[in-house]
């Protein structure tokens, strides 16, 4: 039973459900698997702990759904450990600035219904970063499922097209400017007409990215992955991010 509030924690979508994680070594195996799937031994090695320890560890994580195990394809008498879950948030230090960008916001708009409906998004936000709760990773998603629910709609006949066609519905939708900044690699900037906290501004930039890459990938056939990206700006709201495509992951 937990004592007090939670201040490292780690939170995964699983076929179970939602599980939490603060374990550090819990944490430090998901990360690696990850990367790619691991043995017993190649795990020991990466973390540096005993395989004693790391097997008690392995087996509730495989009972709760974060991980699963299996036969290596081409070593039966070794065993292989794959990541089956997906990382939704993490903990960080809640933000006093967020809850002061927050209001400023909201105070500025909130005799206008059409004006506080389109500022939710960044509301809500705004609110993760203010109780200490970061969630890029869900963020992301969920400009995926977004581009995903338009069914390819925004396809133009070429990526150009296609890239403007994404641009335009995101300054609709009140994402914020977004501008190629390159086509290869593609390399979008968004800017957002409000000061930003940094965890803010890399929220709403993966979910812009997500978005990104849904769009590219039913316009092209590719897998598109963000491969780099970076807040800058003295308010912190320019977002830059770099979408390439990708081969498929396949968990196993």
């Amino acid at each position: 039973m937990n004592d007090g509030p939670l201040t490292d924690f780690e939170l995964y979508y699983t076929k179970n459900g939602l599980v939490q994680v603060s374990n550090g070594v819990r944490r430090q195996i998901l990360h690696e698997l990850a990367n790619k799937n691991l043995s017993l031994s190649d795990l020991s090695r990466v973390t540096g702990k005993a395989q004693s320890t790391l097997s008690v560890h392995l087996d509730k994580m495989v009972s709760e759904g974060l991980i699963s195990v299996h036969e290596d394809p081409d070593d039966s008498r070794r065993k292989v450990y794959s990541l089956v879950s997906i990382m939704l948030a993490c903990s960080k230090p809640p933000s006093d600035q967020a809850m002061t960008l927050a209001m400023d916001a909201l105070i500025d708009v909130v005799d206008d219904p059409e004006k506080t409906r389109d500022m939710m998004t960044r509301l809500v936000f705004l609110g993760f970063d203010v109780m200490g709760l970061c969630v890029t990773p869900m963020a992301y998603i969920l400009g995926s499922l977004h581009a995903t629910a338009l069914g390819g709609k925004l396809t133009g006949e070429t990526v150009e097209d296609t890239v403007a066609n994404a641009r335009d519905y995101c300054k609709v939708m009140g994402f914020g400017d977004a501008s190629v900044y390159s086509l290869k690699p593609l390399t979008i900037i968004i800017k957002d007409d409000l000061p930003c906290t940094e965890d803010f501004a890399t929220s709403l930039g993966h979910y812009a990215a997500g978005f990104f890459c849904k769009v590219m990938e039913d316009a092209t056939g590719n897998h598109y992955e963000m491969v780099s990206n970076e807040v800058f700006g003295s308010d912190f709201n320019y977002f830059r991010f770099v979408i390439e495509p990708m081969p498929s992951k396949l968990v196993q």
